[in-house]
């Protein structure tokens, strides 16, 4: 493949269980790369080992992925890898070590010195800095411990925090607590990293939230609510949030006999308007509408996921494709994608082989005068 080839591909990385706990089931070898072609055919190009990787960011400065090692023993932590964007193997460049058990979800912050990772099994949500070379700095950052139940009597024994998200303009981090149905806002500080205390929106007893996303705008968030199946805009206003529409993540018309689901992943197509959500258990897809000026959700289409226990979905930052990672049957599937379409937002197109899929993410490449000077930043604050 000539280099102009290549620049006209996209890579995507998928993490996937190697090994299972409770009553997960666990097939996978480690972080794959795949390659997608412009004319929507996937293949796969190379993979790591990596013990559950079941998240990935991608810091494109440095061309490093960041990825979650979801095990409840001492290997719980964040590995990064150098990714083959470089025209090198994927290879494990570091390994940094977490004092929370199942990490499962990270971001990173908009200046790309700080990552945020929640830990679902201790309630622990921990910010690391990133240094000028893309790793993480073991002894910087915050960690703070939640704690709090809710009425489920196996699902909110405890706080379990599943995501840990930066606002848009870095002041805050936002965290989804499936385990005490709150969705709390910390006030976050830049230079040192630390947490403040949080300002806890109170979601419906039960409903465990799970994933949030900021609006392209910035002024609304877009949740999902793993128990209850349900999917939430909130207006949001310096760390306050108010609920302005919610609505079932399901279609109406799903069989009786398949009513046992929960929502999963939430990924935001880069038009700003539309808002992709999977369904666990009726192996959906639902593509919602955003309306900003009525502060509302209006469902676009429902479709199959193309296999089974869909728990993450990508857009390609083109905006032509999207793909479902589905856990149970191995799978990751490739969807075209057209807004104007009038028979539909999304067409299934291609199938890959990927065991135990449990998230998906595009790898971004850096414009020339990009990747001349990655970052303009001070790191005094990440040496100490």
């Amino acid at each position: 493949m000539t280099a102009r080839d290549r620049s006209d591909h996209q890579w995507i990385a998928v993490g996937s269980y190697t090994e299972s706990y409770g009553e997960f089931r666990a097939r996978g070898g480690g972080v794959s790369i795949l390659c997608l072609s412009p004319s929507g055919s996937l293949r796969l190009v190379d993979r790591v080992h990596s013990p559950n990787p079941s998240y990935l960011v991608h810091l494109a400065a440095f061309d490093v992925l960041h990825a979650t090692i979801e095990t409840p023993d001492h290997r719980a932590g964040l590995v990064s890898l150098r990714t083959p964007l470089s025209d090198n193997p994927v290879r494990v460049a570091d390994a940094t070590p977490l004092k929370g058990r199942l990490p499962c979800h990270i971001d990173l912050h908009p200046d790309g010195r700080w990552i945020a990772c929640a830990c679902y099994g201790s309630g622990d949500v921990i910010v690391k800095g990133i240094s000028n070379n893309g790793r993480i700095v073991l002894h910087s950052g915050d960690r703070i411990l939640r704690v709090g139940s809710g009425p489920h009597p196996v699902r909110q024994t405890r706080s379990h925090p599943h995501g840990a998200v930066f606002s848009p303009d870095g002041r805050w981090l936002l965290v989804p607590d499936l385990g005490t149905d709150q969705l709390a806002a910390y006030p976050f500080d830049v230079l040192t990293g630390a947490l403040g205390s949080p300002r806890n929106w109170h979601a419906p007893a039960g409903s465990g939230p799970r994933t949030v996303a900021y609006s392209k705008c910035g002024h609304f968030i877009l949740l999902t609510s793993e128990l209850s199946s349900e999917v939430s805009m909130l207006r949001w206003q310096g760390g306050t949030l108010t609920e302005t529409c919610r609505v079932s993540s399901r279609d109406s018309s799903t069989p009786a006999e398949r009513r046992e689901n929960t929502a999963a992943g939430l990924r935001l197509h880069p038009d700003g308007i539309h808002v992709g959500v999977t369904n666990r258990g009726d192996d959906s897809i639902s593509v919602f509408g955003m309306d900003a000026g009525a502060r509302s959700l209006r469902r676009c289409q429902t479709l199959p996921s193309g296999g089974r226990k869909p728990r993450d979905i990508g857009f390609s930052p083109c905006g032509r494709w999207l793909i479902s990672a589905n856990q149970d049957s191995d799978s990751c599937v490739l969807f075209g994608v057209d807004p104007s379409s009038a028979s539909g937002f999304l067409q299934a197109l291609a199938e890959i082989e990927v065991p135990s899929p449990s998230c998906v993410c595009f790898l971004s490449r850096l414009s020339e005068s990009q990747a001349a000077s990655p970052r303009q930043q001070d790191d005094e604050c990440l040496d100490g």
